[in-house]
Order: structure tokens, then C-alpha cells, then sequence
């Protein structure tokens, strides 16, 4: 399984990387810095997408997620953050899970759910 980490944080990907070997040591895991990035990526590789709420220059996912669907992705999007605002999710092709607290993902057995619901 591909999964991209969406966040301007690479301790993100570091940890859900290595959190993630204790109960799958054959998924893939790729960082983006931008959204720019993750759309110049081919967003269409990956299964699933951890993205984080506020990444710059957005501040919001009312501001990244239509660029996910005008880009085409279709997979699943957990939405990560440290604080939940009360998103509206609107209607997309991809499912939205969450938002989860990045706390909470520290958490093997709420990682290894997400994943594996994937």
C-alpha cells in the first residue's frame, strides 16, 4: 500500500513511518511539504493520504481539499490535526476520515485501524 503524508512537519512522516513497521513493515510511505507538491506527485499512486489541516499557505481544508479533487484523487484522506476547528467536509469522490488528532495517531492500534480500513 502507498500512502503519502501531506504536512510541512517531517517528524509526520517520520513517526507515522516508523509506528507503522510494528504491525506492517511492507507499507510505503512518501512526504509532501505542499499540496502543489503531492499534486505534482500523481496523487493518483496513492491508497491513502494522512493530510495535514493547516499546511502553508492554507490554512484550512476548505482550502486543500477541492485541490485534491480537481487533481483527481479518489483514494481515502485522513485529515490530521492538533486542533479540529469543525470542518465542513463537502462532497468529494475521495472519503474523508476525520479529522484525528495527530495525538491520537501516535497510537499503534488507531494507526494500524486507519490503515487497515484503507
Amino acid at each position: 500500500m502507498r500512502i503519502a503524508v501531506v504536512d510541512d512537519d517531517p517528524i509526520e512522516l517520520m513517526l507515522l513511518r516508523e509506528l507503522s513497521t510494528s504491525f506492517d513493515d511492507t507499507l510505503q510511505f512518501e512526504g509532501h511539504t505542499t499540496v502543489r507538491d503531492f499534486i505534482e506527485s500523481s496523487p493518483q499512486q496513492y491508497d491513502l493520504v494522512f493530510l495535514d489541516r493547516r499546511i502553508p499557505p492554507h490554512d484550512e481544508y476548505r482550502e486543500t481539499l477541492p485541490m485534491l479533487a480537481s487533481a483527481g484523487y479518489e483514494g481515502r484522506v485522513v485529515l490530521m490535526t492538533a486542533h479540529d476547528s469543525g470542518i465542513k467536509k463537502g462532497d468529494y469522490r475521495f472519503e474523508l476520515v476525520g479529522p484525528v488528532n495527530k495525538l491520537d495517531l501516535l497510537q499503534p492500534t488507531t494507526l494500524q485501524a486507519i490503515i487497515h480500513n484503507a
